[in-house]
């Protein structure tokens, strides 16, 4: 019988997939990669990198993070040969980032089913992804869709321009069409041309002074980036230290 699994981007999705009837192991992305430094020569370098970064960023210890973080992503790096590997994430910036890292891990296994399983969302909850779903998770998984080369391909060179913030690269890839990846084009413009400190120094200035109105405010008007509250709380007390 063919090993099955499905990687999660992040906890809480990994957790209602255990709720289901949906066959498999589950391995959990816990990482930020939207955010931070990515650039290093080896995966060893990488994970230091990262620990470094993750450390600092949100006041956890080196060593939490390769027992939390690392050891998901060695669990990918052992998927077996001949595996189905489902991939649940959603479009938003946040997701995206770390659904191409763990194509660049599963890219280095022969033989691999790769699937993008998709929220079933309207429009107007797009980017709020499975957590709004219309759906249970296990009518996502009918409708999942098989990763060929060239969207692998588009994969790992959208993490390589993102690693380098290469943004004529990014806005060229963009362009590409695949049913593996929605709405790419929006999140690199919104990527190039939003900036989220800018977003939220305007959201104080007309007077929404606690964080969690911003918070509300941000995710209603920029859940293009997928940002949680971790994440927008950086660039708001950034904004804060600059009065």
């Amino acid at each position: 019988m063919k090993n099955i699994f499905h990687i999660a981007n992040g906890d809480f999705l990994a957790e209602d997939l255990r709720k289901t009837s949906i066959k498999g192991e589950i391995i959990v992305c816990r990482e930020a990669l939207v955010y931070g430094d990515l650039k290093a020569d080896s995966l060893e370098a990488f994970w230091k990198i990262r620990a470094k970064s993750i450390s600092e960023d949100y006041k956890v210890s080196k060593e939490s993070y390769y027992q939390k973080s690392v050891s998901e992503f060695e669990k990918i790096l052992n998927i077996p040969e001949g595996s189905e590997v489902n991939l649940w994430f959603e479009d938003d910036l946040f997701c995206q980032v770390n659904l191409w890292f763990c194509i660049s891990l599963l890219s280095k296994i022969n033989d691999l089913k790769i699937y993008r399983v998709f929220p079933t969302t309207n429009a107007e909850s797009h980017w709020k992804g499975f957590s709004n779903s219309d759906n249970p998770l296990e009518e996502s998984l009918k409708f999942k869709v098989l990763f060929n080369e060239n969207d692998i391909k588009l994969a790992l060179n959208l993490l390589n321009a993102y690693q380098n913030n290469d943004i004529r690269s990014l806005q060229q890839l963009s362009k590409n069409q695949s049913g593996c990846f929605h709405h790419l084009s929006e999140i690199i413009d919104a990527y190039i041309n939003i900036k989220p400190e800018v977003f939220i120094r305007k959201q104080i200035e007309n007077g929404l002074r606690d964080f969690d109105s911003v918070f509300k405010k941000f995710q209603e008007e920029l859940g293009i980036f997928g940002f949680g509250d971790l994440q927008v709380k950086k660039f708001y007390e950034k904004v804060l230290n600059e009065k």
